[in-house]
């Protein structure tokens, strides 16, 4: 724990523990992920143990996107033996990704985009000049990416309706 009555560093230092991040997906500076407390740590101990099957229920969900949206214009994840994706994001390339996300969500379907700046364009590369271009392939898939819904619990029906909602939103 830090305690500071001084703005400035009380500032600074929450965007440091959160990669460096002024807002959402905007990192000024190399930070890291310290958002954990002892509380969160215990429970995560439990939570542990549930891993192997949350990880088979997103599987499961992947594979029902997959076998459903196979035929549409899109990118869809893709595994390569012997790695196993565990599909902590079900995240989909479209040409139209901001049409596709708007008419999903017009839909009632809520999607997330990972990530609109490219790692190499965060302005914490500016200073260096290491975040100069151009980066197409990182440019590209800014611009494409989308992530469906993809949680444990997510059940067939949902990832049915998740889908005719895709295959509508495509039309």
């Amino acid at each position: 724990m830090l305690l500071t009555s001084r703005d400035d560093l009380a500032e600074r230092l929450r965007m440091l523990r959160d990669h460096g991040a002024t807002e959402r997906y905007r990192h000024v500076r190399l930070g890291w992920c310290s958002r954990l407390d002892e509380l969160q740590a215990a429970l995560l101990r439990v939570k542990l143990r549930r891993l192997p099957a949350w990880t088979e229920a997103r599987r499961r969900i992947a594979d029902g996107y997959r076998a459903r949206l196979a035929d549409l214009p899109l990118a869809l994840p893709v595994e390569r033996p012997p790695a196993r994706h565990v599909y902590h994001q079900f995240t989909v390339r479209a040409a139209q990704r901001d049409a596709l996300a708007k008419t999903l969500a017009d839909l009632g379907v809520g999607t997330t985009t990972h990530y609109p700046l490219p790692i190499p364009g965060q302005p914490l590369f500016e200073r260096t000049g290491a975040g100069r271009g151009p980066w197409p392939v990182a440019a590209q898939a800014a611009r494409e990416v989308l992530s469906l819904p993809c949680f444990p619990e997510l059940t067939d029906a949902e990832v049915e309706t998740v889908s005719r909602a895709v295959r509508q939103a495509l039309a």
